[in-house]
């Protein structure tokens, strides 16, 4: 069987998934009591995985639940069909639309996709050439909650990288999805982005269709005693020390960011697997170039995306200069403004701003 030490790069959940207790509870209680929620938080902070752990949780119960990636999603055409797809999965029929797109006497052949399909008409609407798509799109919306109802099971949809919605024709399928959900009674929402300004926008300004629609949560670091105890165990179970020292050493490079936390654990047991019993502060060192390097590739497209203003204004707060100092305040502010809604920045007090990705950081000091 595979070992599974220190994930990167895709959703985890189970054994894999670190810290969030808090999180985990009040989103499940939230959900549990019908209120839908959206979670914000920036890229490579395990968003994805805290929804999918509580979704397997809900499921576990007795729920059922399913899950579109907005990100992957390129036409109306595919959502309609995603939503539906996703939604039957929960009876066990998986692709039944791409199946009956290929031919429908086929499909019928199959007993279980026979029943599914004189329960739920929708599903033939796929294969007609001629469907409208707005008129397809509605009924797909609609129809997590009329599977609830026909179940008498209440379902939990969760729309991951929702932001992305604006590639979709975003304000008139926004106005037609919440005139859809605040209707739906059996169905509860999860909405999830990695742009905070985006997603506030969508959830929080009063002229926005989602105003109040659902509860906020802000995702922060992972708190340094759950990913402390996280990493002595995974290290544990390899057979390899870790003194208090060692992991203070680690969470000092990555600042509890969950993403690289485990991506420079994941260097540190690679270099000393098998050959050492303890983690020392020079591992770490190693450790922490490896991962870095590893990273070079995305640290540098990230550069290369912003302008000279906006990598000045970086740099300044790298170095905890004032942000105004030979710059008009216009400028700055525009500098800021492009910043926080990109993801890169968040503001830590009044006037005041920090980077988020800690290697991104490290990035700017070595190229300044």
């Amino acid at each position: 069987m595979m070992k599974r030490l220190f994930v990167t790069g895709v959703p985890v959940t189970g054994n894999d998934f670190a810290g969030r207790k808090q999180e985990l509870r009040a989103i499940r209680h939230f959900l549990q009591n019908g209120q839908s929620v959206v979670v914000i938080a920036p890229r490579r902070f395990g968003k994805t995985s805290l929804i999918l752990t509580i979704l397997q949780e809900l499921q576990k119960s007795g729920s059922y639940v399913a899950d579109v990636d907005l990100f992957t999603i390129l036409n109306k055409k595919r959502l309609a069909e995603a939503i539906v797809e996703k939604t039957l999965e929960n009876k066990k029929i998986e692709s039944i639309v791409s199946r009956i797109k290929k031919g429908v006497s086929q499909v019928v052949k199959n007993i279980e996709m026979k029943q599914v399909i004189e329960d739920y008409q929708l599903v033939l609407k796929f294969a007609e050439p001629h469907v409208s798509l707005d008129d397809l799109l509605e009924a797909a919306l609609d129809f997590p909650q009329k599977f609830a109802e026909k179940e008498k099971r209440d379902i939990y949809f969760f729309y991951d990288e929702f932001g992305d919605v604006a590639k979709l024709d975003g304000d008139d399928l926004i106005k037609l999805m919440r005139g859809k959900f605040q209707r739906h009674s059996n169905v509860c929402y999860i909405f999830a982005g990695s742009h905070e300004s985006l997603m506030n926008e969508l959830f929080t300004k009063r002229k926005s269709a989602f105003y109040k629609f659902a509860r906020i949560i802000y995702l922060e670091e992972i708190a340094s005693p759950d990913f402390a105890d996280y990493i002595r165990k995974r290290f544990k179970q390899e057979g390899i020390g870790m003194s208090d020292e060692a992991i203070k050493g680690i969470i000092g490079k990555t600042r509890c960011h969950p993403y690289y936390t485990q991506l420079l654990c994941g260097f540190i047991h690679y270099i000393i697997a098998g050959k050492k019993k303890k983690v020392e502060q020079g591992d770490i060192e190693d450790g922490y170039e490896e991962a870095f390097i590893s990273e070079k590739t995305y640290l540098e497209k990230l550069w290369e995306e912003l302008t000279v203003g906006q990598l000045e204004t970086l740099f300044r707060i790298t170095s905890s200069e004032s942000l105004y100092s030979n710059e008009t305040r216009t400028n700055v502010g525009r500098s800021v403004k492009s910043l926080l809604f990109k993801g890169i920045i968040k503001r830590t007090g009044r006037g005041k701003y920090g980077i988020i990705d800690p290697f991104f950081e490290e990035f700017l000091r070595r190229n300044r």
